[in-house]
Formats: structure tokens, sequence, C-alpha cells
């Protein structure tokens, strides 16, 4: 393998590659992890959903890539999302994820903090 063939496997990634959506439930396909970050790539099929959770020790933020549906910022509220947008978990906040769409509902999540991080789920 060439230098920067090398480069290329370790830092640059395809979304399309790292993909997987499954009929009944959502996935989450990790595609890094350092001592200080993780990345994943989350597929909802339409109806699937992320269940409510947080974390006490890291940062959670996901990066819309396609689809549309509902983000739950806490136990009461629901706010629509769309491609393009990007939400924030800080620690302890609740959050969670539905495909309230017709199309698949993909986002691209960080979580950076503290590793491994802890999950509360609600």
């Amino acid at each position: 393998m060439t230098k920067i063939e090398a480069i290329k496997a370790e830092r640059v990634f395809e979304i399309d590659k790292i993909a997987k959506f499954d009929p009944d439930e959502a996935q989450k396909n990790y595609f890094y992890e350092t001592d200080k970050t993780v990345g994943a790539v989350w597929c909802l099929e339409p109806g699937q959903e992320l269940y409510l959770h947080s974390h006490s020790n890291v940062d959670d933020i996901w990066v819309c890539m396609e689809g549309e549906g509902i983000y739950f910022p806490d136990l009461e509220n629901e706010i629509p999302i769309k491609k393009g947008m990007v939400l924030l978990a800080k620690p302890n906040q609740i959050h969670g994820m539905r495909n309230t769409g017709t199309e698949r509902f993909m986002f691209v999540g960080f979580a950076a903090g503290s590793l491994p991080m802890d999950i509360t789920r609600y």
C-alpha cells in the first residue's frame, strides 16, 4: 500500500459505503473511533426510531444527510428535522430521533468527550 493509500484508508470515509439499512431496526454503522471521538452513520427506514437517551460524558452531534423526521430534545417536545440540519446534545441532554418520512433517513453522528461513552435510556 502506498503512503497516500494508507492515509486515505485511515482518514477518508465514503458514507454510501458505510451506510447499511435494516427493515427491522435502526442501524448504527461505526466508521472510526479514537480516544476522544467516535463517528457513526445512523440509518433509519420509515417509521424506525433511535430511542431517547443521554450521555453523561460526551457531546453528541448529528448531521442530517438524507430524509426527514422528528428530533426529541427531551421527554416532552419534538422538533421537525430534515437533510442539512445539525443537532447537538450536550452531556446529560436527552435526545432521540424518528423517521417520520416516506423515504430513508440517514444522519452522521459524532460523539466527542470522554470515551467510552455511557448511555442512559428513557
